[in-house]
């Protein structure tokens, strides 16, 4: 299982620290963990902040999500623009019309 876990996320590093729990590090630093779930045939995988990162079907995809949220947030995919909480967004000005001003 451990070499199934290393090629899936090669940045990581993986060790086995029980039969069935796995611990990865990434230059040195923890970056999370996959064990077999309590459903048979499954793996939970948890980030190295503690997220839930799921339910897998096999251990390489719990390593795949670990990876994943491992990477630094530069090199992570983006969905969109986001705000920072509290700024606001540009106004749109029109001119106002004399039919407009009450």
């Amino acid at each position: 299982m451990l070499s199934s876990l290393s090629s899936s996320a090669p940045a990581l590093t993986w060790r086995q620290a029980d039969d069935d729990f796995f611990v990865a590090t990434l230059d040195g630093q923890y970056a999370g963990f996959v064990t077999t779930g309590v459903a048979p045939a499954t793996f939970d995988a948890e980030s190295g902040h503690g997220a839930d990162l799921g339910i897998h079907a096999s251990p390489a995809a719990a390593a795949a999500a670990v990876a994943a949220a491992a990477r630094p947030a530069a090199s992570r995919p983006t969905t969109g623009r986001t705000r920072r909480r509290g700024t606001r967004a540009p106004v749109a000005h029109r001119r106002l019309r004399t039919s407009d001003v009450r």
